[in-house]
């Protein structure tokens, strides 16, 4: 047990929030927190990364989670691990590293999308925030920050907008026939 000192909890706020992803967009990252780990089998290791968005305001310190693959006895899976790790370093201008801290709070810029579902088991995994793409500042490719998608997760899609389908006698001006050319009987002016 730990003695924590006098704690109210009626002083501090408790709403608690259901955040969704967020939408496709180029974002300002940094590295908030590291930790190397032993993969679920045992027979690897990860960098365990949370990033904080830094920009756009819209979202500054949301957070999206991910893991690179330090080593794994797959050597594809160990060399795609490396060259993610390379490219965040290259995003944030670091040639080489020996601690993990050296990552955090250096401002960086990445494309962030959402992964597949995954299944693991019996458990299904929703599709989650995750970098796609570290862009570098050596080059001349460095694109604006701001969302790509053109909707937000956070946008309601309406399930009628009220728009005529396609072949509605409010927009073919023949009944509603179809572009064959047939009209419909009810769509004929009686003489």
């Amino acid at each position: 047990m730990a003695n924590i000192g006098k704690f109210s909890a009626t002083e501090h706020d408790t709403e608690q929030r259901d955040y969704e992803n967020l939408p496709d967009g180029i974002y300002a990252l940094e590295v908030t927190q590291s930790e190397v780990a032993a993969t679920a089998k045992g027979d690897g290791t990860i960098l365990k990364l949370r990033y904080g968005v830094i920009e756009p305001e819209d979202f500054k310190n949301r957070l999206i989670f991910g893991n690179i693959t330090l080593e794994n006895p797959n050597a594809q899976a160990q060399e795609i691990g490396q060259k993610q790790l390379a490219s965040l370093c290259r995003a944030i201008g670091l040639s080489e590293i020996e601690d993990s801290e050296e990552l955090h709070f250096q401002r960086f810029v990445a494309k962030v999308g959402l992964s597949k579902e995954r299944k693991v088991g019996d458990k299904v995994y929703s599709p989650r925030n995750e970098v796609k793409r570290f862009y570098f500042p050596d080059t001349d490719d460095m694109p604006e920050i701001g969302i790509t998608s053109n909707a937000s997760p956070r946008t309601h899609v309406p399930a009628n907008d009220n728009t005529p389908p396609r072949g509605d006698a409010r927009t073919t001006g023949n009944g509603g026939a179809a572009a064959s050319g047939k009209s419909r009987p009810w769509g004929k002016k009686a003489a």
